[in-house]
């Protein structure tokens, strides 16, 4: 399983990772016993089959991300499902089959499709938090409020992409000056960056680092300010980052000791016109805030640019 930081928290890497969370632990959440995950049925794969006390079908379908349509989705595989009559020596077919569907948000759509539906569906909204390091998985029923939670183990640092590329000498170059804390921070900071997605490079150019896609499809870049003496970082972020606000991606000067970070002002090109009094305002801001929410919303807004 695989977990990914972002700006409102942490999120499972795939659905993939979710399932099988909720698969390993199917009865400790729930109560129902598993039957299958990724059953095949009439061209369908549905995640997760169980059957509960009264041995009535129990279909689960989960998403990692806002689905409008999932309601469907789950109607599909119930009728699928009553004309096959699969697992028959578990299952009584005439006992209701309950419908669940798990994801981090409902779309407005969805509770709609339900308000006129025949069917009876269960929505169950989850939540990945870490408190001191310990890390759960929140479920709650957004009709009933009944709600569920399991700890699990998780260490992020155990995630280590073999195949990452050595370090170009530029790299090396540009943390020559760093202390030994901070280059060890540097080199987790460039894995993070290359073992995100297969097609994310490293491109050395114009006297810095870029971390992106092409030459224009960038997330990230490392810079040297000769007249400081010290490594600046910029990320690609929303123009109005802070405000929530879903504007236009610019290249984003951020002020880092390397564990925390904040935004100092955008910056068209080079290192940017920065007035010192901007670097001690931002350098304030980052006192509880991580360069990991910001370094992974870059990441995030990179992919769905690309």
């Amino acid at each position: 399983m695989k977990l990914r930081q972002v700006a409102s928290g942490w999120e499972f890497e795939s659905e993939k990772d979710l399932e099988d969370l909720v698969w390993n632990n199917l009865e400790k959440l729930f109560g129902y016993k598993p039957l299958k995950r990724q059953y095949q049925v009439s061209g369908q794969y549905c995640d997760i089959l169980a059957f509960g006390k009264n041995q009535e079908l129990v279909i689960i379908e989960l998403k990692n991300s806002e689905d409008r349509y999932i309601v469907q989705q789950l109607t599909r595989y119930y009728d699928a499902l009553l004309d096959e009559k699969p697992f028959s020596e578990h299952i009584n077919f005439q006992v209701p089959v309950v419908l669940i569907a798990v994801t981090p948000n409902f779309h407005r759509d969805n509770h709609i499709d339900r308000k006129y539906h025949q069917l009876k569906f269960h929505f169950l909204q989850f939540k990945i938090i870490c408190q001191e390091q310990k890390f759960s998985l929140n479920i709650i029923n957004t009709d009933t409020t009944l709600n569920w939670k399991l700890d699990f183990d998780y260490l992020p640092e155990n995630h280590v992409n073999k195949n990452i590329p050595s370090p170009h000498k530029r790299f090396y170059q540009l943390i020559e000056k760093c202390t030994p804390q901070q280059r060890a921070k540097l080199l987790k900071f460039r894995e993070t960056i290359l073992q995100f997605d297969d097609r994310m490079e490293e491109i050395v150019q114009d006297g810095g680092i870029y971390y992106g896609k092409g030459k224009t499809k960038y997330c990230a870049e490392l810079r040297f300010n000769s007249s400081k003496k010290e490594l600046v970082l910029f990320l690609w972020l929303p123009h109005n980052f802070y405000s929530g606000i879903q504007t236009n991606i610019t290249r984003m000067r951020i002020w880092t000791d390397w564990s925390n970070a904040a935004i100092v002002k955008p910056a068209g090109k080079g290192l940017g016109s920065i007035h010192s009094i901007r670097i001690e305002m931002a350098k304030k801001a980052a006192k509880n805030q991580s360069l990991n929410i910001l370094l992974y919303h870059a990441l995030n807004k990179w992919f769905e640019r690309i």
